[in-house]
């Protein structure tokens, strides 16, 4: 009998294992507290967030959360110091057609908040690593 229950067992962890996803880095959960379905990736820019975004030289896109209600937030590590990644935002968001309407320093690093064809966004600019900047970008679709 008991190893009757362990064949179960071990048939059940194995399975739990498995994935079907064509995608393993991709995760979409239904029924969020919310209501939402949120679609979690790592690695590219989502589609939400529009082409003309400026991405530094020497960043990469980390993880990523799509929310069905229209947020998007991407965390972006940038390999400059955060003065530096600011400076950059602050200059390369206008002529990508970003309007910038806050940029300032705050406690912990700085924030940017812009418009873009009349939808709302901002980054929050870190460096949680000498060197290296963390930026955490948002937008509201």
């Amino acid at each position: 009998m008991k190893w009757r229950i362990l064949i179960v067992v071990a048939i059940a962890v194995i399975g739990a294992g498995c994935n079907d996803a064509s995608d393993p880095t991709t995760t979409t959960s239904t029924g969020a507290p919310s209501g939402e379905d949120i679609v979690l990736d790592s690695g590219t820019m989502p589609d939400s967030i529009p082409e003309e975004f400026p991405l530094p030289s020497g960043s990469s896109v980390g993880s990523t959360m799509v929310i069905s209600d229209g947020l998007t937030e991407v965390v972006i590590r940038v390999s400059a110091e955060q003065g530096i990644t600011s400076e950059y935002y602050n200059q390369a968001l206008p002529p990508a057609g970003f309007d910038v309407g806050r940029s300032e320093s705050t406690d912990n690093g700085w924030i940017i908040e812009f418009t873009y064809e009349g939808t709302t966004g901002s980054l929050d600019i870190t460096e949680p690593v000498q060197g290296i900047s963390q930026v955490v970008l948002r937008f509201n679709e």
